[in-house]
């Protein structure tokens, strides 16, 4: 990793970290806390390429991934609606 590549990752994170609002009438605690999650992982991800390490883990261990939200059943629905019509032509 070059010293350009460093400063321009530390200047992403830095610009993400600005962006980041409180919870308030305009900004919900989930869309806060999924911000603060998404720097929280890029600085975790920029300490890994940097270090050879993940922070407060064991070397080469990631960190435990957050579960995903479910899939809605119309989502799914969709989805196999998709495939089965791409199937039929």
């Amino acid at each position: 990793m070059t010293e350009r590549d460093i400063v321009e990752r530390l200047h992403g994170l830095c610009l993400l970290a600005d962006r980041l609002r409180a919870p308030s009438h305009r900004h919900t605690q989930e869309d806060y806390v999924a911000d603060r999650d998404e720097i929280r992982d890029h600085a975790r991800r920029f300490y890994r390429d940097l270090t050879g390490n993940w922070p407060g883990h064991e070397a080469g261990a990631p960190p435990a991934r957050r579960a995903q939200l479910p899939v809605p059943a119309a989502m799914l629905r969709h989805r196999e609606r998709v495939r089965t019509a791409a199937k039929t032509t």
